[in-house]
């Protein structure tokens, strides 16, 4: 699975100007080949800022400005490929779950992913509440012809009340902190 940013560096002054100047950047990426891209593009003494004028992530909830800092993209990078893939799949439904979040905040949710849990079977409140109610063996000695008359909505409804969590594209995310 693709899991890398990528960003389009601009030559702010040759934009400025009418011309777009830019190239893609797959991130992470070493300040050798970032500067081999910055050459591309004309930044130089005559042109010296760039901006990120466009961005690729599998993230929805992951906005990139157009100042963002090249190195806390680079360290960000650098976290998600490490994650392992479960990993991977609760830190897209934590940021789905947030608001839009700061680059500094989506490094601070990746160290705290243990406090997070994912069920991935999870996607209504329906089946929440047969999960708890099978994972709580509630109906343990109880005929499956008098369980099945339990209303799982509502009581997942009424757990989804209770926990701090949220559905998601991925499944269902608990936030345990």
């Amino acid at each position: 699975m693709e899991r890398r940013i990528s960003i389009y560096l601009t030559n702010l002054g040759k934009y400025v100007e009418g011309c777009l100047v830019g190239e893609w950047v797959k991130l992470p990426v070493d300040k050798d080949k970032l500067q081999d891209v910055l050459d591309r593009i004309g930044i130089n003494e005559q042109y010296e800022e760039y901006f990120i004028s466009d961005y690729e992530t599998l993230f929805a909830n992951l906005h990139i400005s157009e100042y963002s800092s090249i190195s806390e993209l680079n360290q960000l990078a650098v976290k998600i490929d490490e994650l392992a893939d479960c990993d991977y799949e609760k830190l897209g439904a934590v940021l789905e779950s947030e608001s839009c979040m700061t680059i500094a905040g989506i490094l601070e949710i990746i160290e705290e992913l243990d406090s997070f849990d994912l069920l991935t079977e999870v996607d209504n409140d329906e089946t929440l509440g047969e999960y708890y109610a099978e994972v709580g063996c509630i109906f343990l000695g109880i005929p499956y012809s008098i369980s099945r008359y339990f209303d799982f909505e509502a009581y997942g409804r009424d757990i989804r009340l209770e926990l701090n969590c949220c559905f998601t594209s991925y499944g269902l995310v608990i936030d345990n902190r």
